[in-house]
């Protein structure tokens, strides 16, 4: 049983009698009490081969203001198979004002029951098993109905240590009703109320046998979960319970459209109005979907951002409060009764357990990984390691680590986005900086950091897929979650083409045997010169797009065969742009860019003088881009080969370099076109998720606007909004529209 000073909080409470409250200074509250997070998902439930689409919430409840946007920079999300725990895929994300977007194709995902979990360090710092979880069943073509546990949630008010803590609501008023039976000797307790970690009230009780009612004044506790505890005398926690204050402050969000009926690839215009208890304006922040209903069920208790930020998070289990909390009548008593049972994670025993200010973690995530030597055993602990990492966006990395027991070591502090290149090598006397040979890519693995297996009491059914799905639209989903199956093999043949050599005789690699243009740079001739610079007029069919001489924002390249592509993007691009919806960068792509051999951003490329340049080859097709690039060079690329100014300098070819994932690289949601009815099945978009977008908002008056245009589906549209305030409060609202021809 946990101990705690009686004098503490003696001495800085405030005494809030039954009558009357007498005003004293509060005690220095901590600075986190707890931290909450919440993923919206565009639906509950996906097919084979689908993505899923997410939104990251992530708040903390600070002593005395309520939720504040957390100061993490980093989420770690991982979806894991519900009932053997194995990890599917894990990633961090980025966040920034306590909020951060990514997705997830589920590629070769088998069908099942999953949880896509969630967990910032402050929660691992909590708790290690504090984590956010959300359902997901991932089925062949039909709908799912989402079915939770048999378990009764209402239980008899067990006695704790001859003790129990009921709690009452008539006529607005709250009442604690504490029964003290005759296991219990003594007589005289402290009553105390905390809620973020800040102690809102104390009482020293003198409790007769049999029930003792005491009135609280739900003025002197913020909206949301408080945790009562009794305390005996010698500083000894012997009942505690959690209680709900004010379910009638949850803002009310309004979504209207402008007309119910539309035709199919129509535009729907959708306007937001969020409001306070009081009816003023909220300036909000928010995620949307627009779903198929007939495809996508949403069952009425599924949990939302307004369940789990006030009850959900604190309680570490799944409940049903998703109708109690909006506005029902006896919601109060309905919750509390449901909470009788409970212990909340931020309850006074676990809140004891805290230290006073939680150690935030760095600007960057985290990322462990295992060396081996050259046979394939784990490297030797004590053995330090230097990192060199070329990120597909942003500047190089410097790092090192210390290898662990079996060759394990961590890297903290990372910040870059997608995926890394990466070369290591040992450092044999760190004084004289001596290295040994730079390690090969088989020595080296990654892995983000793993996370609690779930524990979610909800899982998914599969219905009769006849009553929601026509013969026609269950022939085109299947159509468009198997596409794989649906490649034409041909007869292969070589072709053969000799590169264009410009400058004198070159060296050769085994990116150069793919390049269509190389351009040798003789030393000293064109030292004042940028990349770009030099390249321009120099290759036939390559487009130039920006000023070269711009460092912070280089152009983009493209050839004459992809730039077609770069404008239909383009205009995708402004749409996304009008609408709001955030960061976009590099959406038109144009060629990717190699230092070496490893993927770089630009932005270095646009640093690097022509006298660190040896030579430079350009992959203006798809064969030779996709063979040195991957899917990145489906627009080109360009390959700088740098000059060995140290002859002893370390060399490393393609074999030398291993990949380490960093941040989720948030893309875009495909935009449609408005225009007529697409009648043929082969060309038809059925998709169930027909519009997400999570950068929208509204105004200090609380308004707010988008728009997106509808697929072809005939079908009843339901339109998600899920937020939160600026001031900290959870929004949520679903409006349906109707589709037909």
């Amino acid at each position: 049983m946990r101990q705690i000073c009686l004098l503490l909080f003696l001495g800085f409470l405030p005494q809030f009698h039954l009558q009357a409250q007498q005003e004293e200074e509060f005690a220095p509250p901590m600075e986190v009490a707890f931290e909450k997070v919440y993923l919206h998902t565009d639906r509950p439930h996906y097919f084979l081969k689908d993505t899923i689409w997410v939104k990251a919430y992530a708040w903390s409840a600070v002593a005395g203001e309520g939720l504040k946007p957390s100061n993490s920079r980093t989420l770690y999300m991982a979806l894991k198979n519900q009932k053997t725990g194995e990890s599917l895929f894990q990633t961090p994300v980025l966040l920034d004002e306590g909020m951060g977007t990514a997705q997830l194709a589920l590629s070769d995902i088998p069908a099942g029951d999953y949880v896509l979990l969630a967990q910032s360090k402050a929660m691992a710092d909590w708790d290690s098993a504090y984590v956010f979880q959300r359902p997901i069943r991932v089925s062949e073509v039909g709908a799912v109905a989402l079915v939770r546990s048999s378990d009764s949630m209402q239980k008899p008010l067990p006695y704790q240590n001859g003790l129990r803590i009921g709690f009452n609501l008539t006529e607005g008023k709250y009442q604690l009703i504490i029964d003290r039976s005759t296991e219990q000797a003594d007589s005289v307790f402290q009553l105390l109320g905390l809620q973020h970690g800040n102690p809102l009230y104390e009482q020293i009780l003198s409790l007769q046998e049999g029930k003792n009612i005491y009135s609280l004044d739900p003025e002197n506790f913020l909206p949301g979960l408080a945790d009562f505890a009794l305390v005996d005398e010698l500083g000894e926690i012997v009942a505690e319970r959690p209680v709900y204050f004010h379910p009638q402050a949850i803002p009310s969000l309004k979504i209207s459209t402008n007309q119910q009926t539309y035709r199919p690839r129509e535009r729907v215009q959708v306007l937001l109005n969020v409001l306070d208890e009081f009816g003023e304006g909220l300036e909000a922040d928010f995620s949307v979907s627009v779903v198929d209903s007939k495809q996508v069920s949403w069952p009425a208790d599924m949990s939302n951002i307004v369940t789990e930020m006030e009850l959900g998070a604190a309680l570490g289990r799944d409940f049903d409060f998703t109708k109690l909390l909006f506005g029902q009548e006896n919601s109060a008593k309905e919750i509390n009764d449901i909470l009788a049972n409970e212990k909340s994670r931020s309850a006074l025993s676990n809140f004891n357990q805290q230290t006073e200010k939680f150690l935030w973690s760095g600007t960057g995530f985290k990322l462990k990984g295992k060396a081996m030597d050259k046979e394939g055993k784990p490297m030797s602990a004590g053995v330090e390691l230097e990192f060199l990492m070329y990120p597909e966006q942003g500047l190089p990395i410097m790092a090192s680590a210390t290898v662990g027991e079996n060759g394990t070591f961590e890297l903290e502090d990372l910040f870059f986005q997608g995926i890394a290149s990466v070369v290591a090598r040992k450092i044999e006397n760190k004084r004289k900086r001596t290295f040994s040979e730079i390690l090969e890519s088989h020595q080296l693995t990654f892995e983000p950091l793993d996370l609690p297996k779930p524990s979610l009491n909800a899982r998914f059914e599969a219905s009769n897929e006849e009553d929601s799905l026509d013969d026609i639209r269950r022939y085109a989903v299947i159509r468009n979650n198997r596409l794989d199956q649906r490649v034409v093999e041909l007869d292969t043949f070589t072709v053969q083409r000799q590169p264009w050599t410009f400058g004198r005789a070159r060296d050769t690699n085994e990116l150069t045997s793919w390049a269509n243009v190389v351009l040798d740079v003789e030393e000293g001739m064109f030292d004042h010169f940028n990349v770009f610079q030099y390249i321009q007029g120099r290759v036939p069919g390559m487009i130039i797009q920006g000023n070269i001489n711009d460092f912070a924002n280089p152009p983009a390249v493209f050839f004459r065969a992809s730039h077609l592509k770069l404008i239909s993007r383009n205009q995708g691009q402004e749409e996304i742009a009008s609408s709001g919806a955030g960061q976009t960068e590099n959406m038109g792509g144009g060629a990717v860019f190699l230092l070496d051999g490893i993927l770089v951003d630009p932005k270095l490329v646009a640093t690097i003088q022509m006298t660190q340049v040896k030579r430079i080859e350009v992959f203006n097709n798809v064969a030779g881009a996709s063979a040195v690039a991957g899917m990145r060079g489906g627009m080109g690329a360009v390959n700088i080969v740098s000059r060995q100014i140290d002859p002893n300098q370390a060399r490393f070819e393609r074999n030398n370099v291993a990949y380490a994932q960093g941040y989720n690289q948030s893309i875009p949601f495909p935009k449609l076109e408005s225009g007529d009815l697409e009648k043929d099945v082969f060309r038809t978009n059925w998709n169930s998720t027909v519009y997400w977008n999570p950068y929208l908002g509204t105004d200090f008056e609380g308004q707010g606007n988008f728009e997106f245009v509808l697929n072809d589906l005939q079908s009843e549209m339901k339109i998600i909004v899920e937020g939160m305030s600026k001031t900290g409060q959870p929004i949520f609202g679903i409006h349906t529209i109707l589709v037909e021809e």
